[in-house]
């Protein structure tokens, strides 16, 4: 899916002339990384009024998709807060739509996320680079000490809080043996809060083994 920018007419907070714009409606952030940049950097949709000269972001409707992240966020503008269970009907219309047409291809399993204003957005992504840096951090501790390192389903890692990366046991492939290898890297030091909370959550009785990719 290819990012889709567009131009409308703008109207600056002091109440200047009315005035045209481009900005973006949809980011396809693996195949644009720079507009994901722009998201982090606060300047994705930064607009300045020919008038005034204040620069001020575009308050419309954005859907930010990274496809191996598997991460869809709607974005809804902020003065449209009282309406969110009619735009929340509407996002899961339009998830229906794209899952089954324009994505068709990518099996879509997971859910899309919904917030208002592209400064929740930036607060996303820059809780999924720290976790994934914490995640790196996890593969390179768990390779140090022999262990394979096993990819958890983005999606799946995300809604549980899990890193990204995990040590993978050698045979017992069991929510257990995913416990004791992340017990070990734990012991050899590595201050990981994404990993205690996985070998927590693989340490409870019944637990599922981890979906992995």
């Amino acid at each position: 899916m290819k990012s889709i920018k567009n131009e409308g007419t703008v109207c600056c907070p002091h109440r200047c002339e009315p005035f045209d714009a481009e900005y973006w409606s949809l980011v396809s952030a693996d195949q644009d990384p720079d507009l994901k940049t722009a998201v982090l950097g606060g300047e994705l949709n930064l607009v300045r009024c020919p008038e005034c000269g204040a620069f001020f972001h575009h308050d419309g409707e954005l859907i930010y998709f990274d496809a191996p992240a598997e991460l869809l966020v709607f974005v809804f503008s902020e003065k449209n807060r009282a309406k969110e269970s009619e735009l929340l009907a509407r996002m899961q219309e339009d998830y229906g739509i794209i899952k089954n047409t324009l994505l068709k291809q990518l099996n879509m399993d997971y859910p899309p996320v919904s917030v208002f204003g592209l400064e929740a957005l930036k607060n996303i992504l820059q809780e999924e680079e720290t976790n994934r840096f914490e995640s790196e951090a996890v593969a390179a501790a768990a390779a140090l000490l022999g262990f394979s390192v096993a990819r958890l389903k983005p999606s799946y890692a995300r809604q549980h809080h899990f890193p990204f990366y995990v040590p993978a046991p050698a045979q017992d492939r069991t929510a257990h043996g995913f416990a004791v290898a992340a017990s070990k890297v734990l012991k050899s030091g590595l201050a990981s809060t994404l990993l205690r909370h996985f070998e927590d959550k693989m340490s409870e009785d019944g637990a599922d083994a981890p979906v992995v990719l």
